[in-house]
């Protein structure tokens, strides 16, 4: 290239880190995303309510940080937006949305964009998950999607990652872990739906991206460490009622056939699997299932909106 060409600059990426009540997770998270090796990288840290408020002690750490501080939990999909919202006023050409409980690999960024900028109709790319108790072990890699059933079936969970080659290819769905959206795909189809609160904002965003033409894209050379589940736990009556609830919300607005007695017998039988999970003698959460079939029923007969401030569970004391 002659000295008079002009070098392309490297697309603008904003990093949104989410927090709630956690400095060291976050620490370690915001440590590897400034370990990056991408050039043209911002950072916006949110605080999503904290009490008491960590993230000036986060931004004296890492002073390079934009830092958002909402006044009370938004839940999630609130949370992230505010850091989604920042991130596009800043000119972000992509925004990476990395949930304070992943650490990236310093090349991660890098290969993505990368990826993204050879395939222009991706709306959406992310790192192979590897556990965080397991590192050797690969956590996400792809899924598939029944929008009959509004369930996502992840694929290739505890293989030995060293076993085989990831290569990069399309994936139905991928978690809100570590994904990098491009912007103009936000800008088409919007942000993450805040009357979720939490659980399966993820999923509702994803197929409205599918349905405007955007797609999915894993990167397998790019990686990311996940913890998992370490805000709001695995078996709360917290996430029992927002799984349960949105995803009666996710089934009615994406279901091919939602009166076909098979497809409700066959949702019964998956929710009777997930309370088995959860331990059929846990009465707190067999309350707060009830009431998420209780509050999605009858706020569609009242047609109120499905909004609930995030930590609330109706009821629930």
């Amino acid at each position: 290239m002659s000295a008079t060409t002009a070098q392309t600059p490297a697309p603008r990426v904003v990093a949104v880190v989410l927090t709630w009540n956690d400095t060291t997770l976050t620490t370690r998270c915001l440590q590897s995303v400034f370990a990056s090796d991408y050039p043209q990288l911002q950072v916006v840290l949110v605080d999503n309510g904290s009490e008491p408020p960590c993230g000036p002690q986060l931004q004296q750490q890492f002073p390079a940080v934009t830092l958002i501080q909402n006044p009370h939990n938004q839940g999630f999909s609130g949370g992230a937006n505010r850091g989604l919202e920042k991130a596009l006023e800043m000119g972000a050409d992509y925004i990476h949305l990395i949930g304070n409980d992943a650490t990236l690999a310093p090349d991660a960024i890098s290969k993505l964009v990368s990826a993204c900028e050879q395939q222009p109709d991706v709306g959406a790319a992310g790192p192979l998950l590897l556990d965080s108790v397991r590192p050797d072990t690969v956590q996400f890699y792809t899924a598939q999607l029944d929008r009959d059933q509004a369930a996502h079936y992840h694929e290739h969970v505890g293989d030995v990652h060293a076993d085989q080659e990831w290569p990069t290819v399309d994936s139905e769905f991928i978690p809100c872990v570590a994904l990098l959206f491009r912007a103009k795909a936000l800008r088409t189809v919007g942000l993450l739906d805040e009357s979720f609160g939490t659980c399966w904002e993820d999923y509702d965003l994803c197929l409205r991206l599918h349905d405007a033409g955007w797609r999915y894209l894993m990167v397998g050379a790019a990686t990311a460490v996940h913890v998992g589940s370490f805000t709001t736990g695995r078996t709360s009556p917290y996430i029992v009622y927002y799984t349960t609830r949105n995803r009666l919300i996710c089934l009615r607005r994406y279901s091919r056939d939602l009166h076909s007695p098979r497809r409700w017998w066959s949702l019964l039988r998956s929710f009777i699997w997930y309370m088995r999970q959860y331990g059929l003698l846990n009465w707190r959460c067999h309350l707060a299932l009830m009431r998420g079939f209780w509050d999605y029923f009858l706020r569609r007969a009242r047609g109120e909106a499905l909004r609930t401030r995030a930590g609330e569970v109706p009821g629930a004391g």
